[in-house]
């Protein structure tokens, strides 16, 4: 590890011995952890030496930016005594640099010494599972699973695959392993997965599978097994690195409300970024569970909820649970609500999350009060970056109603609107929604609204360079069928391509100046720009949406415009004037 310069006093070697204590921890703790081997842990053990030494290299990281910053401090102190006349302010001034500095190193001591105290519980956890415990819960045969059961023989080899995952999942958890990978692909689960951080379970083909795996009681205690591992992975989240997101995920998994309560009970109290359970079938009480869980974990700041469904009962408290949390910024609901919008509009409401899903859900029964209710609330909203509504047949009434919403709303970024019941008159309100609202950056529509001519004008009408000009930049319909008139976050270089087509086509048939006088003047430092920058890029190196662009030269256009430079330059000189 490399140390800071010593710039003299008891401090300096005081952090030096701190830093020589920590080193010496590590050493000793990964020389103990390293040095008991056998044969049926070898994999286990080169898994977490890897593991072991990141951390070892995230502590020294840690150690050395303390360090510098407490070099800095010194060094601002310093300076600032060298500029004071002494006496009683310079003893003020001394006394007041002694207690930041102890403030200081005392922030960076207790530090390094908690996060000392966690690797070290982290690594009694491991050697004692390895040591002390054994997998118990008998593994699963035909016979345990046929019995008194009507199951099919893909249902049947779901389960027995489900069983062995159970046991894998809880193997690694008792081994401290938390799927963690930099960059690279790890197996997990016996697929390949990217910068997965957590616990994770779901079916072995999950992209080909849409029923969840059934329930057996033979399954219960595996299920245990696994709520007991899960009791301490809280000393796993406490040496992740800081930038880890860890998940708990369950997914198209049958879990009846006392086996889920069971893992909510383990789960209490346990940093988890994110919860993700799909289709899990636990019910009324497990929904109940869930609002408890959402209580114990502060840290909590995403939870998806796939076709679990919330009683009309439990939705105030529900609600109440999401919107009362101190983190909690993402929420998606799909299939949660049978055709309900109260939810959706309470979390609109609260002005809390930054982005709300609830697709599947049916609202074409809702009542025309309720649904101008959620729309008023998304017009004032201040927080909602992230909002998608498909598939819950909706309307060309919900249509209007939204689109009125977007002319109001200003934060919005992010509206999905597919699989929905819109005609192509829906066209017309979301190309006037669009005319005024600038902060929306992505709109997906269907196709049969996407490709209308209202939206194509909305986000580029080329009647002339005024209106092009005036057109919006800012948002990308997706599955527009026409060429992409806006490329996300670019509204600039989107305004001066589309300037620079009308410019170019115009070019072609050497029309420009006959076009002069129906310029804004104010527009002029807008073609200028335009025109540099093709003029100035090579056709190879140009992000070009239309073919036009790439036919005509940046001089070719200038050119037109020197021959109407006396005009330009007498419109400028008035401007002056003025």
């Amino acid at each position: 590890m490399s140390s800071s310069p010593n710039h003299g006093g008891s401090s300096a070697k005081r952090r030096k011995g701190n830093d020589g204590a920590v080193v010496g921890f590590l050493s000793s703790w990964m020389g103990y952890f390293t040095g008991r081997r056998d044969d049926n842990a070898q994999h286990m053990l080169a898994r977490n030496e890897q593991m072991m030494e990141r951390m070892e290299e995230l502590m020294n990281k840690m150690m050395e930016e303390k360090l510098e910053s407490l070099d800095d401090h010194e060094n601002e102190e310093r300076h600032e005594e060298g500029e004071e006349d002494g006496g009683e302010e310079e003893y003020s001034s001394e006394g007041e640099s002694d207690s930041d500095e102890e403030s200081v190193e005392s922030i960076s001591t207790e530090d390094l010494r908690n996060k000392g105290k966690a690797l070290e519980a982290y690594q009694e956890m491991v050697a004692t599972n390895r040591d002390d415990w054994k997998y118990s819960a008998e593994d699963l045969n035909m016979d345990m699973v046929d019995i008194d059961f009507d199951l099919a023989e893909d249902e049947i080899e779901s389960i027995m695959h489900l069983s062995q995952n159970i046991k894998n999942c809880t193997i690694k958890m008792r081994r401290g392993e938390y799927t963690f990978n930099h960059g690279k692909n790890v197996e997990y689960f016996d697929q390949d997965d990217f910068d997965y951080q957590g616990v994770r379970l779901e079916p072995r083909d999950l992209a080909e599978t849409y029923e969840k795996i059934p329930y057996i009681y033979a399954l219960r205690s595996h299920w245990e097994e696994f709520a007991h591992a899960l009791d301490d992975f809280g000393l796993i989240l406490d040496v992740m690195p800081d930038y880890a997101e860890p998940c708990f995920q369950i997914s198209q998994i049958e879990l009846p409300a006392a086996i889920f309560k069971t893992i909510v009970k383990s789960l209490e109290g346990k940093g988890f970024i994110k919860y993700y359970f799909r289709d899990n079938g636990f019910g009324r009480y497990g929904i109940r569970a869930l609002i408890d869980l959402m209580d114990s974990n502060p840290e909590l700041r995403s939870l998806l909820l796939h076709d679990n469904s919330i009683d009309e009962e439990d939705e105030i408290d529900f609600c109440q649970a999401i919107v009362g949390h101190p983190t909690l910024t993402s929420i998606d609901l799909a299939g949660c609500c049978g055709g309900r919008i109260y939810m959706l509009s309470e979390l609109v409401r609260s002005n809390q999350l930054e982005s709300i899903s609830m697709i599947t859900s049916d609202l074409s029964f809702v009542i025309v009060a309720e649904r101008e209710g959620f729309c008023n609330a998304l017009s004032s909203n201040t927080s909602l970056t992230h909002l998608t509504l498909s598939g819950n047949n909706l309307i060309d009434e919900d249509a209007a109603s939204i689109a009125g919403a977007l002319e109001r709303n200003n934060t919005l970024q992010h509206l999905c609107l597919r699989g929905n019941m819109f005609t192509e008159a829906a066209a017309a309100y979301f190309g006037y929604a669009l005319g005024t609202n600038n902060t929306l950056s992505s709109l997906y529509l269907s196709k049969r609204v996407a490709e209308r001519a209202e939206i194509y004008n909305a986000l580029f009408d080329n009647s002339s360079l005024n209106s092009a000009a005036d057109s919006n930049h800012t948002c990308h319909v997706v599955r527009c069928g026409f060429k992409a008139c806006n490329e996300e976050d670019d509204p600039t270089g989107n305004r001066q391509r589309k300037i620079y087509k009308i410019l170019a086509s115009r070019n072609k048939r050497m029309s420009n100046v006959q076009y002069f006088d129906d310029i804004d003047i104010n527009l002029l430092p807008e073609i200028l720009a335009a025109v540099q920058r093709y003029a100035s890029t090579p056709v190879s190196e140009r992000q070009l949406l239309y073919r036009v662009n790439s036919e005509v030269s940046g001089l070719s256009i200038v050119y037109e415009f020197m021959r109407k430079w006396d005009s330009i330059y007498k419109t400028l000189g008035t401007i002056d004037r003025c």
